[in-house]
């Protein structure tokens, strides 16, 4: 860990992102534990119980937030949510401690190749994006720089907060990115939440893609793979995986600018029902079939309140993918009760969470406000909330099912018909190499090929047969999942078009995700061509080479291994990603957490009450989203401060004032009506860099003020980090 850090502030973060993937895993243990055996005794699943841990910290989030709310607001206590998951964790601790003094506990980790392999692999890769993503505490760009400060605001209230920073207006955005965040970042009380927001898309995916190994090396221990080739499958794997995402794809920063920070996030939750589908595979038993369908329901729940978009995403490749796993345990469950009674059940329990979920994000409050009167009666007399108001949406869509049915009828039949290679495995901007999606193309339609001619050529009673029926499942699945997706996005495309902005915005969301999907089926399907490999290798081979390897040729395999990881490591090390100029995203310097600090201690020397006024930019995308948005070079510092600032929707304090507002008092209006506004909200401070009293206080295209020309410009007070000033006005 320490040859990744160049900094402390990096070797903080890689410490507290380690304690917090210890913790949910720890977590995802005890559920895992009382739904059954584990999938291969002395299995660690490091990976896969932290996304288990995850689905129940967001579960124990929501039904606990009376007692959150009560710590928090009634009796002003802070770090509810920090004392939450370490209760949590606590609990998980005694409980396993008692059934290990009961003697009902799992075995301990077994010294396996392939128990051991995805805990190296992972915690090389989780370590190389945590010092990545720690270099720069500051945003990159518009999303993360108010997605850090919608994550602070909820960390610091612990319950689902519905207002908007400290103000009593109704907030209108989806919060699920900033809860994961939220309980991702605990252990680091607050602090270091700028990288615990921009690491979850990839550290979304890498929890989702490891969890996936650790399910397949349980597979393959469980066909009694001989040990020379579990070693041979995993430094084939490390090599595989290490070339694929640091020189194949873009995988370690997937979007410039980490845009739309939720969608990109939302892998690992729509991932998760289908390694729980694998996991029914590997331990049928009742609970853990109810256990998957629970959870397949809430993680359409939690991707919508990702992410809007990703309802598309859940359905089109999410839905497809779990039900093509999940239809043979399915069959082979039993009688009527398991096959309709369980599904419906866990679907039950998980939908009824998911929709409890859902109402107390207050985007969908919003949303359901806007088209009922009760609703939005009880957001202003029950909860006491003030909600804007904004333009009707304009319907994006015309003609209903009759266009719904030429647009499929064009796709999929008279319209132009890609290639079936480019329809499961699309170009896209993130694989970088053509040969790389080529040679993946050729090599999973042949191993999907091969592994249905060995379940079908190979005896019953042999062990690899279900290994290969289990390969052939997933192979097919995931090249079926994205396809249907693919297709879905072009049937959005062509129903919703681009007439209106949200049309607009949905239909490129939906296809930029197609383009993520296709990046992350590519490591996929090399996991899946390598364990058919070494499954043949080992159905094939003669009877006379199956006596066991010798301890000397077998130490020296595992030699061999190790200078492979050894190799990886270097290369995870020197290998740079390549994200963003912090200049080309709108933002003059990059800042640092100490940084940040200095931040903090110059705004800690304003009086409490003060009203502080920021530069600020206006940028409407819809009538849904109207941005008042931070300028110039203290555009970074913002989302880590204590407060709110004037004139930032998206951070509270000028939540009333949308851009048109601001257009018409600063572009239309005169110096006195500008100077009116000003005093109606109480600003008593202004910050900005040393020497721009002439810059503008408020941008939009041509028109422009500036501090002098308001005469607001007064005394300093505090000094920051990269000149920045605290003022105080004159009166």
């Amino acid at each position: 860990m320490a040859v990744f850090a160049r900094t402390h502030w990096q070797f903080e973060f890689m410490l507290l992102l380690s304690v917090s993937l210890l913790t949910m895993s720890l977590i995802g243990h005890r559920l895992l534990t009382w739904f059954g055996p584990s999938p291969q005794p002395g299995a660690p699943l490091l990976f896969f119980k932290a996304l288990l841990g995850q689905f129940v910290l967001v579960v124990a989030w929501l039904v606990c937030s009376p007692l959150t709310y009560v710590w928090t607001v009634t009796l002003d206590l802070p770090l509810a949510l920090p004392l939450l998951v370490m209760g949590l964790a606590g609990l998980a601790v005694w409980s396993l401690s008692k059934d290990r003094a009961e003697g009902t506990a799992g075995d301990l980790p077994t010294p396996s190749v392939l128990a051991w392999l995805p805990i190296v692999l992972g915690g090389l890769v989780c370590i190389k994006l945590a010092s990545y993503y720690s270099l720069r505490a500051g945003s990159l760009g518009l999303d993360t720089h108010q997605h850090i400060a919608f994550s602070l605001d909820l960390f610091r209230a612990g319950y689902p907060k519905l207002s908007a920073g400290n103000t009593d207006w109704l907030e209108k955005y989806p919060k699920m990115l900033h809860v994961l965040t939220s309980l991702w970042a605990w252990p680091g009380m607050g602090n270091h939440m700028g990288p615990f927001l921009k690491v979850q898309p990839v550290l979304q995916a890498t929890l989702a893609l490891f969890a996936l190994l650790e399910l397949i090396c349980c597979l393959l221990r469980r066909t009694l793979l001989h040990a020379s080739l579990q070693i041979a499958f995993a430094t084939v794997v490390s090599v595989l995986w290490c070339y694929v995402l640091l020189r194949g794809t873009a995988y370690f920063y997937p979007v410039m600018d980490l845009n739309s920070t939720g969608r990109l996030a939302g892998f690992g939750v729509i991932l998760l029902p289908t390694l729980c589908a694998l996991l029914c595979w590997l331990v049928p038993t009742k609970a853990n079939q109810l256990l998957t369908w629970a959870i397949f329901a809430l993680a359409g729940a939690m991707a919508a309140k990702l992410n809007p978009s990703l309802v598309i995403g859940y359905v089109s490749f999410a839905a497809p993918l779990f039900l093509v796993v999940m239809a043979g345990t399915w069959w082979r469950s039993g009688g009527v009760a398991q096959r309709v009674g369980y599904p419906m059940l866990g679907m039950f329990i998980g939908g009824l969470v998911g929709v409890l979920l859902l109402a107390s994000d207050p985007y969908y409050l919003h949303l359901l406000a806007d088209v009922s009167p009760a609703v939005h009666g009880f957001v202003q007399h029950s909860l006491g909330l003030r909600l804007l108001e904004t333009t009707p949406d304009i319907s994006s869509a015309t003609g209903g099912l009759t266009r719904l049915w030429e647009v499929l009828r064009w796709e999929l039949w008279y319209g132009p018909q890609p290639a079936l290679w480019d329809q499961w495995l699309p170009p896209a901007p993130q694989i970088f190499s053509a040969k790389l999606l080529w040679v993946t193309r050729a090599g999973a339609m042949l191993g999907l090929l091969l592994s249905l001619a060995f379940v079908v050529l190979i005896p019953v009673r042999r062990p690899q047969r279900a290994g290969f029926a289990l390969l052939f499942t997933l192979q097919l699945g995931v090249m079926v999942a994205v396809m249907a997706a693919m297709r879905s996005s072009n049937v959005i495309s062509l129903v919703m078009g681009h007439e209106t902005l949200q049309a607009s915005l949905l239909s490129t969301y939906t296809q930029r995700y197609v383009d993520l999907l296709a990046m992350y089926s590519v490591p996929m399907h090399w996991l899946l061509l390598s364990a058919f490999g070494v499954l043949a290798w080992d159905t094939l081979r003669p009877t006379a080479t199956m006596a066991p390897t010798s301890p000397i040729a077998q130490r020296w395999m595992m030699w061999g291994l190790l200078l492979v990881l050894l190799g990886s490591a270097i290369a995870l090390r020197k290998v740079d990603v390549h994200g963003p100029a912090p200049k080309s995203m709108g933002w003059t310097v990059p800042i640092t957490e100490k940084k940040v600090r200095q931040f903090r201690a110059a705004e800690a020397k304003l009086p409490k009450g003060a009203v502080v006024l920021a530069p600020a930019y206006s940028k409407v995308l819809n009538g849904r989203e109207d941005w008042v948005l931070p300028a110039a070079d203290i555009a970074s510092y913002l989302p880590f401060g204590a407060r709110d600032y004037l004139f930032n929707v998206r951070l509270g304090s000028g939540y009333p004032l949308q851009a048109n507002d601001l257009d018409a008092a600063f572009c239309h209006a005169s110096r006195a009506d500008a100077r009116a506004l000003l005093r109606s909200h109480g600003i008593t401070h202004i910050i900005a860099t040393r020497g721009t009293a002439r810059a503008p206080l408020y941008d939009r295209e041509y028109c422009s003020l500036s501090y002098r020309d308001l005469g607001l410009w007064g005394h300093e007070v505090s000094q920051g980090p990269d000149g920045i000033v605290f003022y105080r006005i004159l009166p």
